[in-house]
């Protein structure tokens, strides 16, 4: 389904330029081609990428709202226009979290921190008093919370939702943001209900952190497909695994279309980067 962009600079993540080469070919920019339903990835974020403008405008860009060394964000280019921007903020090392950094809020169609980001900028105490605050500033606002799920308010819609996480055997969080982020632009392009994108989302996160690689843990539709035929067939034990099962019953329409080859996750293959670069 989706493959993480970046890991934050404290867990680096040395694969993290390949998703920026696939995303020739992707319909989320970073750069510009054609659009892979079957495998979207999340544009790479840790350097500016453009997509070409002589090119259709892409339905969504992932971005982090601030750059780190103050130039002006690439995203801004698009805000105003045809593609939604679903931003994310990173870790502010000075713990200042001056709300400053939430100015181009209103060129975002979304803002997805965790809730100690999402506190933090609004001097609030809680996720829930967060949400609220953000859900003026930006049409859909979301707050993870890591284990315990994620709360979302859409004002597009003028639906509101939180709902639970899944309770896995973490391995590396590492581009577990990213993932959820790609989950929520997937279930928001196709028009599905919040509760049901803020499931998918916590789903394809808790399914990256039980392997190692960062970018290369993200889940492919393959991936999805496998977990719910498993978790259809632990339902059968009732209680928590069958409120699972209820909860998540949107995705049997979902991948009933996805044959049983459908892309899951890619293998790690070393080379230098030039190398990639010279066959992409």
């Amino acid at each position: 389904m989706v493959v993480a962009g970046t890991a934050g600079e404290d867990r680096p993540d040395p694969l993290a330029h390949l998703p920026r080469l696939a995303l020739r070919g992707d319909g989320v920019p970073g750069p510009a081609g054609r659009p892979q339903h079957d495998h979207p990835r999340t544009p790479y974020s840790g350097s500016p990428a453009r997509a070409d403008r002589r090119s259709t405008p892409a339905r969504a860009a992932l971005a982090e709202l601030v750059r780190p060394d103050g130039e002006e964000p690439w995203w801004k280019d698009y805000g105003a226009g045809e593609t939604l921007v679903f931003a994310g903020v990173g870790w502010d090392p000075s713990e200042l979290w001056d709300p400053a950094v939430l100015a181009d809020l209103p060129l975002c169609h979304a803002f997805l921190p965790n809730h100690v980001e999402a506190m933090a900028y609004t001097r609030t105490d809680s996720p829930e008093a967060a949400l609220r605050r953000l859900s003026g500033q930006v049409p859909l606002a979301v707050v993870t919370n890591g284990a315990d799920g994620a709360m979302a308010s859409d004002a597009s819609t003028g639906e509101t939702a939180a709902v639970p996480g899944l309770r896995v055997n973490a391995l590396d969080p590492t581009g577990a943001g990213d993932v959820f982020a790609a989950g929520m632009v997937t279930g928001t392009l196709e028009g599905w209900p919040l509760e049901q994108r803020l499931l998918f989302a916590c789903l394809c996160s808790a399914l990256s952190v039980q392997h190692f690689g960062g970018s290369l843990a993200a889940p492919g539709w393959g991936d999805i497909a496998d977990w719910w035929e498993a978790a259809k067939a632990q339902s059968a034990r009732g209680g928590d695994a069958a409120d699972i099962a209820r909860r998540y019953g949107f995705l049997e329409e979902l991948v009933t279309d996805k044959a049983h080859n459908a892309v899951r996750r890619a293998e790690a293959t070393f080379g230098l980067l030039t190398e990639v670069e010279a066959f992409s």
